[in-house]
């Protein structure tokens, strides 16, 4: 379950940050100073709409690696740790409680 929600969650996360990476790119690359909306408009002039999909077959392997092995190593400490699922359910009820009593 952790590999396919590690896998899942990384696909999500190139696919929804990679427009942002590309953008962020243009703007290191550039000789001067220019801003994000003018760097849209070179990355659009230069190669259209798939400019922002530049290099996210290789972020998607990436992130979906990176985000898999964070989901196991905290499976693997919560198991080490013997915290079972009803132990987490526990420590939340008890933290929103807690919290709502000092809101209040």
């Amino acid at each position: 379950v952790s590999l396919v929600g590690g896998t899942l969650g990384g696909i999500a996360a190139t696919i929804v940050s990679n427009p942002a990476d590309v953008v962020v790119s243009e703007l290191k690359k550039a000789k001067t100073d220019i801003s994000p909306f003018e760097a849209v408009d070179i990355l659009l002039k230069r190669s259209g709409p798939a400019a922002f999909a530049k290099g996210i077959q290789l972020r998607m392997i990436f992130y979906s690696l990176l985000v898999s092995l964070q989901f196991l190593l905290y499976d693997a400490i919560r198991l080490a740790l013997g915290v079972g699922t009803d132990d987490m359910k526990l420590y939340l009820n008890v933290l929103g409680a807690a919290l709502s009593e000092t809101s209040n």
